[in-house]
């Protein structure tokens, strides 16, 4: 073989051998990115109360994301946005338009009736809890020189609450039932924002009204009023507000779910160390626009609702006030909570 030939078959040598080591390099980097691939997407609709009464929307801030969930970013990377209620919650989930959002008993009995959700929906976990004896419950109050003494002296008197057929205007119907009045004929009840209800109700223009967190806090610090009931003794604890799930989603991503609400438990459980408690409260008064000094009054004491430290949910806490739903004729069929009720991918600890 003559020297150039030998030089022409050494340069192709030297280029095969180039675009081999090329390729092994190639493959090298492409394994690590596969790998690495990215996690799963839950899309979350909260109810639209920020802060202390929906604790989760404090858990899925900024903050959270980069200090205390561990496994955000890569066993799930969760997606926010806030519905108007839990009733645009279940408007999302039924539009396949969110994975997992924020339901009260309320929504979900109206939705599993209507069938709304294609395939179906799941609650999966507690947030907070009504009806706790030495807990925070939300109270109808009178003012301080109202004749109105008992529960039974609401007839013929007008009664605010936040949002018709919501979950404190059932409570409201299950007590005045109770007590042999007729929640349709015995007294008007009025819907207006639950920050407008104490001055209504000082400025005479209501007879009673209902308040929730921060307001019943608030109110109670100007003086004049007085609570007549709240739901304790009135219905068994339930919760108030739960996380709920597309079914599908469930069964397509179940360990982005278990992910989550690991997360979701670590970091009540962090919210809740008497250590970390002026932190919490400045992210969260922050998150709410509230004063801090107002929130540290009652956020995560006996003067906040009671919260579960394993977030855990059942069938058997849902059923009395969804069967209430029933009998006041706030459903279209009666509904069995069982079969829509998992606690399974929460995590299991003591």
């Amino acid at each position: 073989m003559s020297s150039h030939s030998s030089s022409r078959q050494s340069s192709a040598n030297g280029r095969r051998n180039f675009i081999k080591q090329g390729a092994a390099v190639a493959a090298a980097l492409s394994f690590p990115m596969i790998a690495r691939a990215a996690p799963p997407v839950i899309r979350y609709a909260s109810a639209g109360v920020v802060g202390p009464g929906e604790l989760e929307t404090v858990i899925f801030s900024d903050w959270f994301k980069a200090n205390v969930l561990k496994r955000h970013g890569k066993e799930y990377v969760i997606e926010t946005t806030t519905a108007r209620g839990t009733p645009g919650v279940a408007t999302l989930l039924a539009a396949e338009q969110a994975d997992l959002g924020t339901l009260a008993f309320t929504s979900l009995a109206t939705t599993i009736a209507q069938e709304a959700v294609p395939g179906g929906v799941t609650a999966i976990a507690e947030i907070h809890r009504d009806a706790v004896q030495g807990y925070a419950s939300n109270p109808f109050v009178v003012l301080a020189d109202s004749p109105v003494r008992t529960i039974a002296d609401l007839k013929g008197k007008s009664v605010a609450v936040n949002a018709f057929n919501g979950s404190v205007d059932i409570i409201l119907r299950i007590a005045l039932q109770a007590h042999g009045l007729d929640p349709r004929k015995d007294v008007r009840v009025v819907e207006m924002p639950f920050g407008n209800i104490g001055p209504a109700l000082r400025q005479k223009r209501i007879d009673v009204g209902v308040l929730a967190m921060p307001f019943q806090v608030d109110e109670a610090k100007k003086g004049g009023i007085r609570t007549v009931f709240d739901a304790v003794g009135v219905v068994p604890p339930y919760p108030v507000l739960f996380q709920s799930a597309r079914t599908r989603f469930l069964k397509s991503q179940p360990a982005a779910v278990r992910a989550w609400l690991a997360d979701y438990v670590d970091a009540q459980r962090w919210i809740y160390d008497p250590a970390n408690r002026k932190q919490v409260v400045a992210l969260t008064a922050d998150l709410a626009k509230t004063p801090a000094a107002s929130l540290d009054e009652y956020f995560l004491t006996a003067k906040d609702f009671y919260r579960d430290p394993n977030a855990t949910i059942s069938a058997a806490s849902l059923q009395p006030p969804i069967d209430a739903m029933a009998k006041l004729g706030l459903l279209p069929k009666p509904v069995t909570i069982a079969s829509y009720v998992d606690a399974s991918y929460l995590p299991h600890r003591v």
